[in-house]
C-alpha cells in the first residue's frame, strides 16, 4: 500500500501502460483520476479497474488543448482537494508510413501537439496543485525511441517528440525541486500495446533481433517504474530518465 491517501492522474490511463500503471498505483490504495479521449475506452477501463483498493474515476480529455486540461486539474481539485502523483502518459505515433519527404505538416504538429505539448500543458497543472501540497512526483513516459534512431524506420517526427520529453523532464527537475515536486522520465522500448498490436512478421523480427532480452516488454513491467519514480523509494531521485528496454539502446 505505497500509495495509501495518494491522490493520483494518469493520462492515457484507459490502455496500455496508462492502464497498467492507474491498475497499479489503485491496487496501492491510491485515489485514481485517469483521463484519454475516447468516452468508450473511458467506460472499458473503469470496469476493468473495478474493485481495487483504491478509487478510479476519469474524464474526457485531450491533452493537447489547455481548457481540457485545465479542466482536468479543476476536476481533481473539487474532488480530492489535491494531487500528488502525475504519470504524463498519453501520447501518439502517427507518422510511421511517412518518409520525411512527404510527410505533412500537419501530421508532425499532431504528434508535437500530444506527445510535448501535452506533457508540458499537463506537468504546468500537476505543479500547480502539488506546489499548495508542499510536494509531489511527476513522471514523464518518454522512449528508446527518444535515445536511439531505428534504422529500419527512422520515424523523425516520433523519436524527435520524445527527445523532447526527457529534456522537458529533466529541466522540469530542476525548475520544480525547490517546491519538493519531483520530475522524472520513464523511457519504454518495444512494448505489448495497441501501438504495436498490428506489427507484422519482418517488424516483430527485426525489433527482437535488437533486444538482448529476446521479447517484448509487458505494459505491467513499465508501471513498475513508473510506480517506483512516483514513491517514496525515489525520494532522492528527480531528472532521471529509466530505460525500461530490454537492452535495445545497448546495442
Amino acid at each position: 500500500m505505497r500509495f495509501q491517501n495518494k491522490v493520483a492522474v494518469v493520462t492515457g490511463g484507459s490502455s496500455g501502460i496508462g492502464l497498467a500503471t492507474a491498475r497499479l498505483l489503485a491496487s496501492e490504495g491510491a485515489a485514481v483520476m485517469i483521463c484519454g479521449r475516447s468516452a468508450e475506452r473511458l467506460t472499458s477501463a473503469f470496469r476493468q479497474l473495478e474493485g481495487l483498493a483504491g478509487t478510479v474515476t476519469g474524464v474526457c480529455c485531450d491533452v493537447s488543448r489547455e481548457e481540457d486540461v485545465e479542466r482536468l486539474f479543476a476536476e481533481v481539485l473539487r474532488r480530492f482537494d489535491g494531487l500528488d502523483i502525475c504519470v504524463c502518459n498519453a501520447g501518439i505515433e502517427t507518422d510511421e508510413d511517412y518518409s520525411i519527404l512527404d510527410l505533412p505538416a500537419s501530421v508532425f504538429d499532431e504528434n508535437m501537439a500530444v506527445n510535448v505539448r501535452g506533457v508540458f500543458l499537463t506537468a504546468r497543472g500537476a505543479a500547480r496543485l502539488m506546489r499548495a501540497r508542499g510536494g509531489g512526483a511527476i513522471v514523464a513516459i518518454g522512449s528508446s525511441s527518444g535515445i536511439v534512431v531505428d534504422l529500419k524506420d527512422p520515424s523523425p517526427t516520433y523519436n524527435a517528440t520524445k527527445a523532447a520529453v526527457h529534456m522537458l523532464a529533466r529541466s522540469l527537475a530542476v525548475e520544480l525541486a525547490p517546491l519538493g515536486i519531483r520530475v522524472n522520465a520513464v523511457a519504454p522500448g518495444w512494448i505489448e500495446t495497441g501501438m504495436t498490436a498490428g506489427d507484422d512478421e519482418e517488424t516483430v523480427a527485426s525489433a527482437l533481433a535488437k533486444i538482448p532480452l529476446g521479447r517484448y516488454g509487458r505494459p505491467e513491467e513499465i508501471a513498475e517504474a513508473v510506480a517506483f519514480a512516483a514513491s517514496d523509494a525515489a525520494s532522492f531521485m528527480t531528472g532521471a530518465v529509466l530505460v525500461m528496454d530490454g537492452g535495445e539502446t545497448l546495442t
